[in-house]
């Protein structure tokens, strides 16, 4: 038993507080904090500890996993108050705390740990404007990056999503309902006024008609509902909620064509597939196949998965089949696998673990304003969908764009009427699972460590952003009003279910979401110049796939990838420059360079002022490249398949030739490593970000 003391202050506001002199325990381990006791905390994850001011506390926590963990708690800005104490690493080892509760304290952390294991510190006594039946805390706009610091911004995706879904979860009525899905989707989005905006939807049952001989097979889902909270992250309490009346949904999951029925009857072929289907109702997805993949060795191109969803005794299952595609079209199964979860923590589960209230707000309090709804979600489990115009000026900026091909929307850019950007898209989001230990590598060694298109780990997608394999694409311009510390600005959103079905993505919004992707592409522009690249996914893809197979392995790790035509005020060729850490250099041909803390690439008007610095730290990566024809970048994906089939990395068009006064594409490389992260898939999101300065766009 390890003891430490000090003293502090609380942040807080109403709630039930654990009284004068009081005791607090919780469990340590990786994915969490976990209450102990008091009674009212028992059982949560990362529970809201409420103090009153003044009043002496004893926390002792027990290390779980045996695990490296210590505790602090910090105040609003960051800044230690107690702790961190010394570091525990024996399982069912304990350490004692004590402190003395005061108004500065805001949450309380394991330093290691510090995303996962995070809770809230709140001070009884303060009424807030929710309590007191004030509505104005439902007139919230979604935050944007800057305005909040990078690490307290990752955070409200890393942790923030799963605490207000769990909070929603605790009404009853809403239990009740997710309790008896199949399974779920759910949605979030940080707002302003400290709320949380979040959804879960899904339906308790699922029928299917035709087959492969019928060469069709339709899906409804049966009473699909979506309930919708407003959570008081100060407090953890809803001040909005919403469930809407049940209804169905329905699609067609596959007709017929020659290819999918062959590939589909191989897979049927194999003894492993069947055991699985037979006596039991299912429909398969297609995930855009070959043209994005590679797995079990076998190189881009060369493999493709067929999922199929399963109905039986134990709910909602899939089953994925690989199949080789090198030799013959309709292809050799050389893996078959099932899946029991599409998320690691589906909701319904979920729903099972939440201690609920005695009574239900639903109904009581305000209902979720469709403004403030998550934007996935809003239109009754729908995307919200307001396209701005083709051409349109916001906070300096003028945006051209067109619609998603499969690079995205593709915009072009100008800043004070100046060009900034002749295209900006995103040609590809690498998906990668279960790769060998990471040391010295770049991306580009270490997921082709033979510079050939054969990923080194299990199974790799590079995923397309496209309307017709799973859109949305662009969902609506977020306008960011001018506040103390940060210009006005806009975020241009789109939302991309790599897989999905259809652009409404009926299948992976009624929670039938093994396989593909949900990812959230926007390009936030500011009045000062700035551009910022924001990249969030939220799974699940194929993770439950490989999830606690092999504790060595990376179970899984995302790039996006932004590339620029980058035009700084002349769109006849740009001199490049870097700053190393500690000098500029002026690179004379194509580069591919690993980001360092402080290093920038710079885009300059060699017959102007104007400038665009490209900042550059360790998550990051960039290749410098001429424009060519026969290259991705100014060739579409899948496209040419000659092309598709043998990209793997932008770095391999890097061969020497001359940039210096020549137009050239910047390829923005930002990892997203979800092995970080204590639930890499379903009720977790993992958000990564880059940023582009201007200089010399003055008036």
């Amino acid at each position: 038993m390890q003891t430490a003391a000090s003293a502090g202050a609380a942040m807080g506001v109403s709630g039930t507080a654990f009284g004068q002199d009081g005791e607090i325990r919780l469990g340590g381990e990786t994915s969490g904090w976990v209450g102990r006791a008091p009674a009212e905390i028992e059982g949560e994850t990362n529970p809201t500890l409420v103090l009153e001011p003044g009043a002496e506390y004893t926390l002792t926590w027990t290390n779980v996993d045996g695990v490296a963990h210590n505790f602090a708690i910090e105040d609003e800005a960051g800044n230690d108050l107690v702790g961190p104490t010394d570091l525990v690493s024996t399982e069912e080892e304990s350490q004692t705390v004590e402190f003395v509760a005061s108004e500065e304290m805001s949450e309380y952390y394991c330093e290691p740990h510090s995303q996962s294991m995070r809770g809230r510190i709140d001070v009884a006594g303060d009424e807030t404007e929710a309590e007191s039946g004030g509505t104005e805390s439902l007139d919230a706009r979604r935050l944007s990056v800057r305005d909040l610091d990078n690490s307290n911004y990752e955070m409200l995706y890393t942790y923030r999503k799963r605490r207000a879904l769990e909070v929603l979860l605790s009404d009853p009525d809403v239990n009740e309902v997710v309790g008896n899905f199949l399974s779920g989707f759910e949605a979030y989005d940080a707002l302003t006024e400290r709320l949380d905006a979040i959804s879960v939807q899904g339906s308790p049952a699922v029928e299917i008609e035709g087959g492969i001989d019928e060469g069709a097979f339709d899906v409804t889902v049966r009473d699909r509902q979506v309930a919708y909270g407003l959570v008081d992250r100060e407090r953890d309490e809803l001040v909005g909620a919403t469930v809407t009346e049940p209804h169905d949904v329905s699609w067609t999951a596959w007709e017929a064509d020659e290819l999918g029925e062959a590939r589909l009857r191989t897979a049927l072929e194999d003894s492993r597939v069947r055991d699985q289907i037979e006596g039991n109702d299912w429909y398969p997805l297609f995930k855009v196949a070959e043209e994005i993949t590679s797995a079990r060795g076998i190189e881009h191109a060369g493999v493709s998965p067929i999922v199929l969803f399963v109905v039986g005794d134990d709910g909602l299952t899939a089953v994925a089949a690989y199949l080789d595609v090198r030799d013959d079209e309709a292809g050799e199964v050389v893996d078959v696998v099932r899946m029991d979860r599409f998320v690691e923590y589906p909701p319904n589960e979920l729903a099972d673990r939440v201690a609920t209230a005695d009574r239900s707000v639903v109904g009581e309090l305000p209902d979720v304003p469709f403004e403030q709804r998550p934007w996935y979600t809003a239109n009754d489990g729908f995307h919200r969908i307001e396209e701005p115009e083709d051409s349109f000026d916001r906070a300096g900026w003028n945006i051209d764009w067109e619609p998603p091909g499969v690079h995205g929307i593709e915009v072009t850019a100008s800043y004070r009427g100046r060009p900034v950007f002749e295209t900006l898209d995103t040609p590809v989001t690498y998906t990668g699972y279960m790769l060998p230990p990471r040391g010295d590598e770049n991306t580009r060694e270490w997921f082709f460590p033979d510079d050939e298109p054969v990923f080194n780990g299990d199974l790799l997608f590079w995923d397309i952003h496209s309307v017709d394999f799973g859109g949305p694409g662009p969902i609506g311009v977020i306008e960011y009003p001018e506040e103390p510390g940060r210009p006005a600005g806009f975020r241009f959103r789109s939302h991309y279910h790599t897989g999905a079905h259809g652009r409404s993505s009926q299948d992976f919004h009624s929670g039938h979401r093994f396989g593909p992707y949900n990812y959230d592409i926007s390009y936030d522009f500011y009045d000062d110049g700035v551009f910022m690249p924001v990249w969030r996914r939220q799974g699940p893809g194929f993770v439950t796939e490989y999830v606690g197979e092999d504790d060595d392995s990376v179970v899984q790790h995302y790039i996006s990838c932004i590339a620029m035509d980058v035009t700084p005020g002349t769109t006849e060729g740009v001199d490049v420059q870097v700053f190393d850490g500690d000098e500029w250099v002026r690179p004379d041909g194509e580069f591919y360079v690993e980001g360092e803390p402080g290093m920038i690439a710079r885009f300059t008007n060699p017959n102007g002022s104007e400038t665009i610095d490209v900042p550059l730290d360790h998550d990051k990566e960039l290749v410098v490249v001429r424009r060519k024809e026969g290259e991705i970048g100014v060739e579409q994906r899948i496209d040419d398949m000659d092309v598709e089939s043998s990209f793997y990395h932008p770095a391999q068009y890097v061969d020497g030739d001359p940039i210096q006064g020549e137009r050239v594409i910047a390829w923005l490389l930002m990892e997203a490593a979800t092995d970080q992260l204590p639930h890499p898939a379903g009720t977790t999101s993992f958000v990564t970000f880059g940023e582009v300065t201007l200089s010399g766009y003055e008036t």
